[in-house]
């Protein structure tokens, strides 16, 4: 067996045992419970920095 016919085989292996995997993790939902778990981390950090420019803005105005 030649180097071109040996790496041809592992190359296909790889793209059927990636594919598998994407299979796999499209139908067991991971994306999805990965988005809403990203989502709920932003929306946690988006709520502590509105918290924090309104303690900002108390103690610029108590300053005056």
């Amino acid at each position: 067996m030649s180097n071109a016919q040996f790496y041809t085989k592992i190359f296909g292996l790889g793209v059927m045992l990636g594919g598998g995997v994407e299979f796999m993790l499209v139908k067991s939902n991971y994306y999805q419970m990965l988005a809403a778990s990203e989502a709920k981390q932003r929306a946690k950090e988006q709520e502590q920095e509105q918290q924090d420019i309104e303690r900002f803005k108390r103690i610029a105005q108590e300053q005056k």
